[in-house]
């Protein structure tokens, strides 16, 4: 960022804001790491070390798995790296997919921003990663579901990390001069990254098949600007695999065995009532969000308006023609509403509104779908022809955003408020840890335990023997049966 001698207070003071923004943005995620270390063992966590541990490796654990309730074929591997760091594994697999999460949407935004011409200072980059993540966590229901519980982190939250990955590699690679050797190992790379994070769950598998056609088609629709065949191949090849990794999880026998337990009627196999369906689902999940959380939604469109506003307005920024940034924002609105779309497709399929965690992937794309549509609606406005001096608009610009400090540090409090439950649920879970290994250790096999309250509305072992988290706890302690009344 380079501002002019004249504009040097206004450079200052968006320096000076962007550092203390991305320190507050900082700082939420921070409590939000924290809270990983409330992180136990709940339902599914049992089975799925169970299986993990009674099989000869992380691939028999896998195929065994999919051949039985699970459709994921990649999702094994990240339980494994949980359990090789034990308890410490468990506690830091939250801040561990924040960090990377954070690393990776940096590294997204750079390459949006050297698309535009513009270089952004680290500060202002770790504000507008921060932002996203912040604004997506602070708004779902079940932030243990998607956070702190390993079964949800893993096929709900950490593909994401891939998604923004393999977006910001596709970027950084369309910049460079083609090569035919560099060509190739890219798209291998790449497909084989769309691939394995397809593998971990049917919802943002489908969400990323969503992605790759909304990109596939921009290249396409755009390739006579850029003449870059290699990229559009990479791209198709990566949306190949993608579908391929669909129907693994389609027709795993996994999947038959949910769909005969769960459904009450036939899935939808008709393509136009089922497009009918994804479409009903995402107006009304649309709406809703907007609607429910007007005032995220509005700081995650002002922050980018303000950044691309200060920084077009001085002439920082490559020229596109304003009949292209006005069909760049229809198209963010379109391309939103499509990918979101596919992600609700599994669910519309087998006849459902899709759950909480389910949709939390989807909210994240709203949030930088409001952020694109900030920006270019921010560069849209530098070109107005305003009675006011531009060095004014700029410092008054500058002034909203160091308000805007405000947001993320008032909902600190309510942050570290929602992790009471899980830091008391994580105590009285220590404590029944304790008595149980203690007891096993003197040669118990069969055990009534106290039942914890259900935490982030994922289920608890109970008093019935033959529940199913019942059964895979008693696994898990080396026990017979394990029941809490």
């Amino acid at each position: 960022m380079s501002f002019s001698e004249e504009n040097g207070w206004v450079q200052r003071g968006f320096q000076v804001t962007a550092m203390l923004d991305s320190l507050a943005v900082l700082f939420i995620l921070s409590i939000y790491a924290y809270g990983g270390f409330f992180s136990r063992y709940v339902a599914d966590d049992y089975c799925e070390t169970v299986d993990l541990f009674q099989a000869k490796n992380v691939l028999d654990a896998t195929i065994q798995a999919y051949k039985g309730w699970m459709n994921s074929y990649s999702l094994m591997l990240f339980v494994q790296f949980a359990e090789w760091g034990g308890i410490w594994g468990f506690r830091l697999m939250s801040g561990v997919t924040i960090l990377l999460w954070v690393i990776c949407l940096m590294w997204l935004v750079a390459e949006i921003g050297k698309a535009l011409g513009l270089r952004l200072n680290v500060a202002v980059k770790l504000w507008l990663a921060g932002l996203a993540i912040f604004l997506s966590l602070y708004q779902t229901p079940v932030l243990f579901q998607i956070l702190y519980w390993r079964t949800g982190l893993i096929p709900y939250t950490f593909p994401l990390v891939f998604f923004v990955g393999i977006a910001s590699f596709v970027l950084w690679y369309s910049r460079l001069p083609f090569q035919r050797s560099r060509a190739l190992w890219a798209s291998v790379l790449c497909a084989g990254l769309v691939f394995f994070a397809s593998g971990l769950g049917e919802t943002t598998s489908a969400l990323q098949i969503g992605l790759l056609v909304v990109v596939v088609l921009t290249v396409w629709l755009t390739r006579a600007e850029h003449q870059r065949k290699d990229v559009l191949t990479m791209l198709i090849a990566s949306l190949s695999f993608a579908v391929i990794s669909m129907l693994i999880i389609a027709l795993s026998p996994g999947t038959a065995t949910r769909l005969d337990i769960i459904m009450r009627q036939a899935p939808v196999y008709n393509p136009i009532e089922l497009s009918l369906d994804v479409i009903a689902i995402t107006s009304h999940f649309l709406w809703d969000t907007l609607k429910v959380a007007p005032l995220p939604n509005l700081i995650a469109i002002a922050v980018p308006f303000g950044i691309l506003y200060i920084h077009a307005s001085n002439g920082n920024l490559s020229h596109a023609s304003s009949v292209r940034i006005r069909l760049a924002i229809l198209a963010v609105l379109l391309f939103t509403f499509i990918v979101v779309g596919f992600s609700f497709a599994p669910s519309a399929f087998v006849r459902t509104y899709p759950v909480a965690r389910a949709r939390f992937a989807a909210q994240f794309v709203v949030t930088l779908g409001l952020m694109l549509e900030g920006g270019l609606l921010g560069i849209l406005a530098s070109r107005l022809h305003l009675p006011v001096k531009a060095d004014i608009l700029r410092g008054l610009t500058v002034g909203l955003l160091g308000l805007l400090i405000v947001y993320p540090l008032y909902t600190a409090s309510k942050i570290s408020d929602s992790m009471v439950e899980f830091q008391k649920f994580a105590i009285a879970w220590d404590e029944r840890d304790a008595y149980i290994k203690k007891s096993v250790a003197e040669g118990a096999k069969d055990l009534v335990v106290v039942q914890l309250d259900s935490v982030g509305g994922v289920g608890e072992y109970k008093g019935k023997k033959g529940f199913w988290i019942n059964s895979c706890a008693a696994r898990y302690y080396g026990l017979d049966s394990l029941i809490a009344p």
